[in-house]
């Protein structure tokens, strides 16, 4: 097959793309700016095992575990810490990020796909309103059809004209700062009664801190949606060391500052000849940024539909099928992920412990806030008795009142939203949709943030 595709940036949902479209006798080739066999942060990631299944991709055996449940902690008060309910069956996958890239792009390459490495994408090529090809520092590239992969900070996609009404860049309390390390563990010290402890930190510098032990190392994460510094991280660490005295001072891996979204997908992530895929299309978990599942997901859904088109004319209309079929499988339950975290500034520490401490949030919803794949579609299908339960609980505390009312209005506000979006494309439907849909959260990060 002479038609040729781009995938710009080697991110995890291009590569799949990549290997299926390669599979179909595709032209493929992937630009990145990174060097052969660097790819990826010196981390491990807990990728869940749907992610693979759901998007045909073999799992390495080797990498295949148990699930550790997390523990959800409020530091510095007397509140038991909550576990989730776990099952022994539940899987996960973990591995290197390193180990991961190489797993992918060996499918890759094995079907024929081909990867230039150190090479920096500049911007799109645009010709009478049709992304045709990629600018970079080894010359201009031009395609049939463009895949973004770049990324969060895409250069296609912040690139491309206003006509197309994709959203370029994220907005404020849309982007989490993090930092990632792992420390040596102190075999002195007394064994965690918890593997996994997850802490959110309310108010003003709302953000998120993790400690994951194993058994030779401390995995830490601190995610900020202000901005980190030196000082920011050096803070952090210490709260963790005083509630983790397991956790050593020698740092082995990691430490990276690394900007990750955590939002709603794009309104629309199609366009001529274009189409956007993993974090260039802000398809992560709103609450945390993980998003690899998702990511490997949406590259198996976009393969499929550009080798549905049997002529080759990859446009909007023809793209739309993938983008509709993202927000059927994952992105409307994104959606209501992005309702909950967004009015998460309005929640304070006296909040936090009322909610706890009550007994509003217990294990068993701790759980479904811990699922990946289905907490959207569970916010959604409470029962009333359950939800009318939760709010007696609330009724002397009118800050939590409030915070419960909006985050259910919300909920109801964007199921309307959702039942707005049409499968056919017309120029009317996505314009409608994207004005709808990027206003409602413009609106409720706005009232959030007040």
């Amino acid at each position: 097959m002479d038609r040729k595709i781009i995938v710009a940036g080697a991110g995890h949902g291009g590569i799949v793309a990549a290997y299926y479209l390669a599979l179909e006798g595709y032209d493929v080739t992937v630009y990145e700016k990174g060097k052969k066999g660097k790819l990826g942060l010196k981390q491990t990631d807990s990728v869940h095992l749907d992610g693979f299944e759901l998007s045909g991709i073999p799992v390495p055996e080797d990498y295949k575990v148990v699930r550790t449940p997390i523990t959800f902690c409020v530091p510095g008060t007397d509140i038991e810490p909550i576990s989730q309910v776990q099952s022994d069956d539940s899987y996960t996958v973990e591995i290197d990020r390193n180990a991961l890239y190489k797993h992918l792009i060996t499918l890759a390459e094995d079907a024929g796909a081909k990867f230039v490495y150190n090479c920096e994408i500049v911007k799109p090529l645009i010709l009478g309103g049709r992304v045709v090809g990629i600018s970079t520092s080894k010359g201009d590239v031009y395609a049939d059809m463009v895949i973004d992969a770049c990324g969060l900070y895409s250069p296609i996609r912040m690139n491309l004209p206003d006509f197309m009404n994709i959203t370029k860049m994220p907005g404020a309390y849309e982007v989490l700062h993090t930092y990632r390390a792992y420390f040596n563990r102190l075999k002195s010290a007394k064994e965690p009664e918890f593997k996994y402890e997850v802490s959110l930190i309310p108010g003003e510098n709302c953000g998120i801190m993790w400690v994951i032990t194993h058994d030779k190392t401390v995995d830490v994460f601190l995610g900020f949606f202000n901005e980190i510094d030196e000082q920011r991280i050096a803070d952090g660490l210490e709260v963790l060391r005083k509630d983790n005295p397991h956790m050593g001072q020698r740092l082995l891996k990691g430490g990276d500052i690394v900007d990750i979204p955590v939002r709603q997908p794009l309104a629309i992530m199609v366009a001529d000849g274009y189409a956007a895929v993993g974090d260039s299309a802000f398809m992560t978990i709103p609450v945390k940024g993980s998003g690899i599942g998702y990511s490997m997901r949406a590259g198996k859904l976009l393969a499929d539909c550009i080798a549905s088109d049997p002529d080759g004319i990859y446009d909007k209309e023809t793209l739309w099928e993938y983008q509709s079929k993202f927000f059927e499988e994952i992105g409307f339950g994104v959606c209501m992920l992005a309702v909950v975290k967004g009015l998460f500034p309005m929640l304070t520490m006296d909040d936090l412990e009322y909610a706890l401490g009550g007994k509003i949030i217990s294990s068993e919803d701790f759980s479904m806030f811990g699922s990946e794949a289905g907490l959207g579609k569970i916010i959604t299908s409470l029962k009333a008795s359950v939800i009318m339960d939760k709010a007696k609980k609330i009724v002397g505390f009118p800050d939590l009142r409030r915070l419960f009312s909006a985050i259910a209005k919300n909920v109801a506000k964007m199921k309307v939203i959702e039942s707005r979006y049409k499968d056919v494309y017309t120029p009317e439907n996505a314009d409608k949709w994207s004005k709808l849909y990027n206003s409602f959260f413009e609106n409720m990060n706005e009232r959030g943030h007040e």
